[in-house]
This record gives structure tokens, C-alpha cells and sequence, in this order.
């Protein structure tokens, strides 16, 4: 089987208001599945905390993956533990789990459903830098997000896609036949 690409552009996603802010959603599992349904597998997505606290939405069944891009959150969970995550940090919890955030922040989210496994690699790459990139074996989802500026990334023996900030790539294959990317940046990324 050979790999799948998808290329989504900023202009192509929608966002919607929350009680703390605003969410664009970047990517879903299956496709035509929806978040208010709570029917996907998988979702990738980008959120701007605007509110100094708000609620993190509970998602039973879920694991949550949570990276901050800008700004700071600090986390405080209804189980006791609290975290702080500046930009390129990470926390990751049960969906179902009462948070309640502090701060100002553009997060990136990564929410797994049962029976998927998935994680962030928060990769910063300096103007002409070039990185090779290789997901696990067990991979069948690879998605790259340029946060900011603007990278090329290649996947092994396929053709060369641009991103700009706010732009995805999404490739898609069988367990261990991803391969390597080879991404360069072209701006501050």
C-alpha cells in the first residue's frame, strides 16, 4: 500500500466559539465523523484560550493530548495534580477528567479514542534547517502542523509539499510503510 497524502490549508478549516475561547479543528478520524457526535476516533485540533479560566470540555472514553504553542496554561486537575506548560510543553490526561485551565494560550490538542494509541513530537527547526523525521513502526497516521513560517516537508520517494504557518499534512498508511519525512524550514518554524 503506498502513502496518502492530504495537504489542508489554513483557509480550510472552521472555527467555532467555546466558553474560553476559540477552537479550530485541524483534523478527524474517521472523516466523516463529527465532535459534537463524539463518534471519531481520532481529532487533532488548535485552540485559543482567551478566557484567564475556563473549563476544559470532559471527554469520557478519551485520552488528551495537550501542547502549548503560545503563551502559558497552568493545569489543575479535580484529581490534585497541577501542571504549568509553556510554549513546546506538554501534558497529557484522561478526557474525563475535570480540568480547569489558567492563563492565556494557543494549544494544539491530540484526542485519542479507544483502541488508538498517538502522541506530539514538538519539533522547532531554526531558517535552512533541514530534519529528518521517522514515525514509529506502528504508525498509520502521520500528520505534520507548521505552527509558524514555513517548512517543505518530503515524504520517502513522493513529491515535495509546502506548508505555511497554519497549514497540515496528513499522511496516511498501513503500520510501518510511512517511512522517513525530510522537513526544512524556510522561516522561523
Amino acid at each position: 500500500m503506498s502513502v496518502q497524502m492530504c495537504i489542508a490549508r489554513r483557509s480550510d478549516y472552521r472555527t467555532i466559539a467555546w466558553k474560553g475561547g476559540e477552537t479550530t479543528e485541524l483534523a478527524i478520524f474517521p472523516p466523516s465523523s463529527q465532535y459534537a457526535a463524539r463518534d471519531f476516533e481520532w481529532r487533532v485540533s488548535s485552540a485559543t484560550v482567551t478566557s484567564e479560566t475556563s473549563e476544559f470540555t470532559r471527554l469520557p472514553g478519551y485520552s488528551r493530548h495537550l501542547l502549548v504553542l503560545a503563551g502559558e496554561l497552568r493545569l489543575q486537575s479535580a484529581e490534585g495534580w497541577e501542571t504549568l506548560l509553556r510554549p513546546g510543553e506538554q501534558c497529557s490526561f484522561r478526557g474525563d477528567t475535570p480540568i480547569t485551565s489558567y492563563g492565556l494560550a494557543t494549544d494544539f490538542n491530540l484526542m485519542i479514542g479507544p483502541g488508538w494509541d498517538g502522541g506530539l513530537t514538538h519539533i522547532v527547526l531554526d531558517p535552512g534547517e533541514r530534519r529528518a523525521w521517522r514515525p514509529a513502526d506502528t504508525v498509520q497516521h502521520a500528520l505534520v502542523y507548521c505552527g509558524q513560517g514555513q517548512v517543505s516537508i518530503a515524504p520517502a520517494n513522493s513529491r515535495t509539499h509546502n506548508l505555511d504557518a497554519g497549514d497540515l499534512m496528513w499522511a496516511t498508511s498501513r503500520a510501518g510503510c510511512l517511512g522517513s519525512f525530510d522537513i526544512v524550514s524556510h522561516r522561523n518554524t
